[in-house]
């Protein structure tokens, strides 16, 4: 348990990384979005199928993309998927000119493969892209120097005293940029609800996801990113969550004592739960809709969503958060 200037000095800490994360950038960026790319690529649209033109005003135009990638900056095409749906809201409706290269990011929601950026290809967005991708997701570069979405914890984003490894570290915080791993498959599934009632949590759940870990290799590895002292897993101090391209750490977090990656066994998965209902500084809805995350851990994402009903889940995020502070 925290005592009571604990407490207060860590929920400070807390809401200084909340506004941290929160705070729109001056100058936002409009290539950032690549960072929660599975697959990251400049290459040529060769085909455009207009779907669909929502009645919104400017509306939503839809989108069904074929790609021949030129370069990948990060991951692979994905097996046996040979288009991507893209969704944009604006007036007028978007060119895709055959002779243009492009920068694209797509990853995995809902079961399908989405476009979650796409724009020009060029020199100055490929550059920044690639300092992006070098960085784990959430990561920002400010004045050429890199910025975790931890850096409002300050002495608590990393246990004091704990080694730190060789490589880029947060120039405000001094986190270091912990990955996962080309070895390692990062996935997440919604955990059933423990009292489903119809028509509110019944199909997806409270907002609580399985996340598992498997080594795909044939020999042991390291999961820097991924933080314990021998015993206890520190998911609050290793993954946070985005929703619509912004980092939400979880409540919680800045308790890590230490700093070992886990180690993982060729071929071993190792499950952890992680409620998303800590996600801190959220806007959650009202009514009921759902809301989509980007699960994130070192460079890996993850997307998944469930069905935030708010009359339901409001007063059990609330409890949620109450208890992670009291622990």
């Amino acid at each position: 348990m925290l005592g009571s200037n604990d407490f207060r000095s860590w929920c400070a800490a807390v809401v200084t990384a909340v506004s941290w994360a929160q705070a729109p950038a001056a100058d936002p960026d409009p290539v950032a979005p690549v960072a929660t790319g599975q697959w990251v690529f400049v290459g040529k649209v060769t085909k455009a199928q207009a779907g669909p033109v929502g009645l919104s005003d400017p509306p939503l135009r839809s989108y069904t993309l074929t790609f021949e990638a030129a370069e990948s900056l990060r991951g692979k095409a994905p097996k046996d998927v040979a288009a991507f749906r893209y969704q944009v809201r604006q007036q007028n409706a978007p060119t895709f000119p055959a002779d243009q290269s492009f920068l694209v990011a797509v990853k995995l929601q809902d079961k399908n493969w989405v476009v979650s950026y796409i724009g020009p290809a060029e020199k100055e967005s490929v550059e920044k892209a690639k300092a992006l991708l070098a960085l784990p997701v959430g990561w920002t570069v400010e004045g050429g120097k890199p910025v975790s979405p931890w850096a409002g914890l300050r002495v608590r984003a990393w246990p004091e005293g704990a080694a730190k490894p060789k490589g880029p570290e947060c120039s405000k915080c001094g986190r270091p940029a912990l990955l996962v791993g080309d070895a390692v498959e990062f996935t997440v599934e919604q955990v059933p609800a423990e009292n489903p009632q119809k028509f509110k949590n019944d199909m997806y759940g409270d907002g609580k996801f399985k996340v598992t870990l498997r080594n795909t290799s044939d020999k042991d590895v390291e999961v820097p990113a991924l933080l314990t002292d021998g015993k206890t897993i520190f998911w609050a101090d290793s993954l946070f969550v985005m929703v619509k391209d912004r980092p939400h750490l979880l409540v919680g977090c800045g308790r890590a004592k230490a700093a070992q990656p886990v180690k993982l066994k060729a071929g071993e998965s190792l499950i952890g739960t992680v409620d998303a209902l800590l996600a801190d500084g959220v806007e959650w809805p009202r009514g009921g809709q759902r809301v989509y995350f980007d699960f994130v851990l070192g460079e890996k994402t993850a997307s998944n969503f469930f069905y935030y009903f708010s009359q339901l889940h409001d007063p059990m995020r609330e409890a949620a958060q109450k208890k992670a502070f009291e622990q």
